[in-house]
C-alpha cells in the first residue's frame, strides 16, 4: 500500500522526473533522506518501473500511432502476448476482456512501416487469428499510470 507521502513523491516525480530529492523534500516538508529512502523502496517494490523521458513521437519523427486489437486462438493468448511484447514498435500491450483478446499501441515512422509491421511481424506470430487497426489522427493527452 502507498501512503500519503509515497503518493506525494510519485506525483512530483510524474510532473518532473528530474527534480532533486532535496526539492521533493522541501515541497513535502520532510527530510531529504526520507525521500531518498522512499524512492529506493518504491523502485525495489516495482512501483516505479524506471525513470525515463516521455517523448512525443510526432515531434521525434514518427508519423503513425496505432491501436491494434488482436484476436487469438484461445489457448495461445498468453503466448501471443509474450511474442508481441518483444517487438520494439509496441509501446503498450495488454490482455483484455470483451470483443478482443489483446490490445496494443504501436508507434512507427510511416504507413509503410505500419504495413510491414502488420504483415511481416504481427501476421507471422503463431496463434494470431485476426487484427483490427485504428490509427490515431491526433493525440490529445499523453499519459501514464496515476496513483493519486
Amino acid at each position: 500500500m502507498l501512503d500519503e507521502l509515497d503518493r506525494g513523491i510519485l506525483q512530483i516525480l510524474q510532473e518532473d522526473g528530474r527534480v532533486s530529492y532535496a526539492e521533493i523534500a522541501r515541497k513535502l516538508g520532510v527530510p531529504e533522506s526520507t525521500v531518498r529512502l522512499r524512492v529506493r523502496k518504491l523502485v525495489e517494490r516495482g512501483v516505479i518501473r524506471k525513470f525515463a523521458a516521455l517523448i512525443n513521437p510526432f515531434k521525434a519523427g514518427y508519423e503513425v500511432v496505432a491501436v491494434i486489437a488482436v484476436d487469438t486462438e484461445p489457448s495461445k493468448v498468453k503466448k501471443v502476448a509474450e511474442e508481441l511484447a518483444k517487438l520494439p514498435e509496441v509501446d503498450v500491450l495488454g490482455i483484455a476482456t470483451g470483443a478482443h483478446d489483446i490490445f496494443m499501441q504501436v508507434t512507427v515512422r510511416s504507413l509503410r512501416e505500419l504495413e510491414e509491421f502488420l504483415i511481416e511481424k504481427l501476421g507471422k506470430i503463431d496463434g494470431v487469428k485476426s487484427t483490427e487497426t485504428s490509427i490515431l489522427t491526433s493525440v490529445k493527452k499523453w499519459g501514464y499510470a496515476r496513483v493519486f
